[in-house]
């Protein structure tokens, strides 16, 4: 598990970051002028969603479909993404005028802080935390392989994209886990060796 976290960790404040964002009501214009132009709406709702949820889970551990786990020091970052998000919706909701779109007031962007009370809590987080890095590290390594072995893809695409969901993950690593962990550690060694053989 990476040991006993040190004390500036135990009392580091932990923050909940958990998001609820507006689907579309599906019920698109009949009318033929219109149903191209509602069907485009649509698309752009669809970038703005996956725009707003890839936001919101890189302000820590993503620990479910719509929670992220992150801590306090992040807090402005939190309120500056869910700002963001809103801005974006509210000019995409002005090009609604079929009334596809949910009002702004849909969004619901929500933030828990808390401390963990014993070093006990500390480490439950913490084997949640690792257990997301592991899960991660495991699904880069079966990427690799796929694309370098079965899709015979270009080595130098594949360590490009590679480079970018480590760098990601390393800025979510709020906890020092990939630095702290052994096993951690050996699946990052053994994603940098499949990387740099072909």
């Amino acid at each position: 598990m990476g040991g006993v976290p040190d004390e500036r960790l135990v009392d580091e404040g932990v923050v909940i970051v958990h998001y609820d964002l507006p689907v579309p009501r599906r019920r698109l214009v009949s009318d033929n002028n219109d149903n191209g132009e509602a069907k485009l709406l649509l698309a752009r709702w669809r970038t703005w969603y996956d725009w707003a949820t890839e936001l919101l889970r890189k302000m820590g551990y993503p620990i479910g479909y719509s929670v992220v786990l992150t801590d306090a020091q992040r807090l402005k970052e939190v309120y500056d993404a869910s700002e963001k998000v809103r801005e974006r919706y509210l000019k995409l909701k002005g090009l609604d005028k079929w009334d596809v779109l949910p009002d702004e007031d849909r969004i619901k962007i929500g933030i828990v802080r808390f401390k963990p009370a014993t070093t006990e809590d500390f480490k439950i987080l913490e084997v949640m935390f690792r257990d997301y890095l592991k899960e991660s590290l495991e699904t880069v390594k079966d990427y690799i392989v796929k694309k370098l072995k079965v899709e015979k893809k270009d080595p130098r695409d594949v360590n490009r994209r590679v480079r970018e969901m480590l760098r990601r993950l390393r800025e979510q690593d709020r906890f020092r886990l990939l630095e702290r962990d052994e096993e951690l550690k050996e699946l990052l060694g053994l994603i940098d060796i499949l990387t740099t053989e072909v």
